[in-house]
């Protein structure tokens, strides 16, 4: 669906025993921030007395900056005050840049203490307690609003870059006049690739849009040497789709006829389109594949989802070991939407010479090599298909003889 534009809100420290008093000032409930706002920057009359600029403060130590600097202090790459709702957000690790590779949660209630988890260090997060007295209810009323508010700020901030961005985007499609072939592009010609619906930039980078389910165009990623997107740009949800037969155009007939393929890089979609002549998604990476499944899920209701995975089988032989992210978020991705998964599978030698994915894997057998393995993936799909209803079934049998 199209983003809608959200009402500006003004968040408030409402005490409990006041709720009613503020309620019919005007002051409405957020379920998700839980906390009272007012509509608009411009507060009335009675509820001003409940803006957090306006509650005392104790002389105590504030938790979100303790809490923040044990962060830092950590290795987290932490820009401002961090959010103490009780729920994990991600955060970059100083020098790293990647926002999944760090997660932190903070909790007010009683004494403040969060966690800290380093994907790249322990298996265990880190532990932090505040020091002194737990928070009093007046306090983290005044707090959680600030909060709020803060959060408020940044998502309208963030929903203006991401409007800016996508202007900008489609204007630079649009000024893109030549399409991307293996014959002019050396990103396809390297990956041995078609271009489906991707143009070529003045440098030779291949451009690929981020389109929403409208088919609005978000932003770009542009593919040569390395991958970049537009600054400021969204990327949740959004996709390229591998489609020239138009067999998406009938979806509905189609019904659960359809079958529908979702990979992470464009080589793998495309190559997998090439050798099934399925419709294909791209969702650029595997941190979008579950938003990306979704989002296909809603549009095709009765379609049958199929996620082609990456194997980022050298993950978990480092020191110290990291999950399989290609395997787990293509399992994510089927799970969320009663999918499943086609997997690759490498040899020894393979894996040293670093596949890691479908494209890498025609690489090194050619395309008939490519069409055998999917074929077989999709065999190994089924009988664990199999094996799973019969599972059931006799779980079904057992709790029939039980009752």
């Amino acid at each position: 669906m199209a983003d809608t534009k959200p009402i500006e809100k003004t968040y408030l420290s409402v005490p409990y025993e006041q709720r009613e008093t503020a309620k019919a000032a005007g002051a409405l409930w957020d379920k998700k921030q839980k906390a009272w706002f007012a509509k608009g920057a411009d507060v009335p009359e009675g509820l001003r007395e409940f803006l957090p600029s306006n509650q005392p403060e104790r002389p105590r130590e504030d938790p979100r900056t303790a809490f923040g600097q044990f962060l830092r202090e950590n290795g987290a790459d932490l820009k401002d005050l961090p959010d103490m709702d009780g729920k994990w957000h991600r955060v970059a690790l100083a020098g790293d840049g990647k926002v999944t590779n760090a997660s932190y949660r903070g909790f007010l209630d009683g004494v403040p203490n969060g966690q800290f988890k380093n994907f790249k260090g322990a298996e265990e997060p880190l532990q932090w307690t505040g020091k002194g007295d737990a928070v009093s209810l007046e306090e983290k009323q005044r707090l959680s609003a600030e909060a709020a508010q803060n959060r408020e700020f940044r998502e309208r901030e963030r929903a203006n870059d991401r409007e800016t961005t996508a202007k900008r985007a489609f204007g630079i499609w649009s000024n893109l006049k030549s399409w991307a072939t293996p014959e002019n592009c050396p990103y396809l010609a390297r990956k041995n690739v078609r271009g489906y619906g991707v143009k070529l930039a003045d440098d030779g980078r291949m451009v690929i849009p981020l389109r929403d389910d409208i088919g609005r165009i978000w932003s770009l990623q542009f593919v040569g040497e390395e991958k970049t997107y537009l600054k400021h740009g969204r990327k949740d949800g959004l996709y390229h789709t591998i489609d020239p037969n138009k067999d998406l155009k009938n979806a509905s007939e189609k019904g659960d006829r359809l079958t529908i393929i979702i990979g992470e890089g464009y080589a793998t979609g495309a190559d997998v389109h090439n050798a099934t002549k399925l419709p294909t998604f791209v969702a650029f990476d595997g941190d979008n594949l579950t938003a990306t499944a979704k989002a296909v899920r809603d549009r095709y209701p009765a379609a049958n989802i199929l996620i082609a995975a990456d194997d980022d089988h050298h993950l978990p032989e480092r020191t110290p070991p990291l999950p399989n992210k290609g395997l787990k978020c293509a399992w994510a991705a089927a799970e969320a939407v009663g999918g499943k998964v086609l997997a690759p599978s490498f040899t020894p030698a393979e894996k040293d010479r670093g596949a890691t994915d479908w494209n890498d894997l025609k690489q090194h057998r050619s395309e008939k090599g490519l069409l055998t393995a999917l074929r077989e993936s999709f065999a190994q799909m089924q009988r664990e298909h199999v094996r799973g209803a019969e599972k059931d079934r006799g779980l079904e049998r057992k709790l029939e003889i039980s009752r």
